[in-house]
């Protein structure tokens, strides 16, 4: 038996989150078309493991899952194999053989999410199910300010919906990032400095002539936990938001340890919507953090 581990992307827009539900068997998931892909695959019925469940509508640039197989085939072969049997909007990026044990969601030590919105106007029409197009101009600094209140070990109870119990609510958060961003860097891959790799900055993007309104903003929000709770980055999103609006209440960036002590989800600002959060790295004992 053969232990193979999947990282994939996926555009979640039109499947109801990420794991099977047996109850609503016409119901397309993304667990579910990956798991009928690899079984035409590698011939035999086989479960596939994600690292995470994400929610309907949200979005992937690297989500990971294993499935075990009889099968010899090399892990090229497989990667070409199953994107073939995928829909356009799911594609594995690669394909390894791991250790018999290895469990993608037991052995992550750190998640990475980013959360796009924008504040351009006019709003961006694109944007309309990949980002959250905001009501008003916000406060890129104040925000930042605001988010660095989450860093280190929480119960970050206020940010959790309810409806999926844990042990514990208490998480460590070691980075909070909020930036504007030219449109070109939206879909930017995560991580370029911790894989030490010997990549050139990407191009900038060229437009001929200027837009008579500006170039269209993305604000992204990134978290990287080592767990997160039920809906936890999206309402860390939407408290960042009422900052971001200096809304009543949340003029003080320090208002954000507040809202943590407290441990009640009411003092925390309301949950964004699903279409604009990717999950964009997972992280296993393997990786230097040096």
């Amino acid at each position: 038996m053969r232990r193979i581990k999947l990282e994939l992307c996926y555009d979640g827009a039109n499947y109801a989150g990420w794991q099977i539900q047996p109850k609503q068997p016409n119901v397309k998931t993304i667990q579910g078309e990956l798991e009928k892909a690899v079984s035409r695959v590698v011939c035999e019925q086989v479960e596939v493991l994600g690292s995470g469940r994400t929610d309907s509508g949200v979005h992937a640039l690297c989500q990971t899952a294993a499935f075990t197989t009889v099968s010899q085939l090399p892990t090229e072969s497989l990667t070409r194999a199953i994107n073939a049997f995928l829909p356009r909007d799911i594609r594995v990026w690669r394909s390894s053989e791991v250790s018999p044990d290895f469990h993608p969601i037991r052995d992550v030590v750190r998640k990475r999410y980013r959360y796009l919105a924008s504040d351009s106007r006019p709003a961006f029409p694109f944007f309309r199910h990949y980002a959250w197009n905001l009501l008003q101009r916000v406060d890129v600094d104040l925000m930042r300010a605001a988010g660095s209140y989450l860093l280190g070990e929480h119960d970050f109870c206020a940010f959790q919906t309810q409806g999926s119990p844990r042990k514990t609510t208490v998480r460590t958060v070691y980075d909070v990032r909020v930036e504007r961003l030219p449109l070109a860097d939206a879909l930017r891959f995560p991580n370029l400095d911790r894989q030490r790799a010997a990549l050139s900055e990407p191009g900038s993007f060229v437009i001929a002539a200027p837009l008579p309104f500006g170039e269209p903003e993305i604000i992204a929000f990134e978290v990287e936990a080592d767990g997160f709770l039920y809906n936890m980055v999206r309402a860390i999103v939407g408290t960042l938001y009422l900052f971001g609006q200096r809304h009543k209440g949340f003029e003080d960036p320090a208002f954000m340890r507040e809202i943590i002590e407290r441990a009640d989800r009411k003092y925390a600002g309301p949950t964004a919507p699903a279409h604009g959060l990717y999950m964009i790295d997972v992280v296993y004992p393997d990786v230097d953090f040096s």
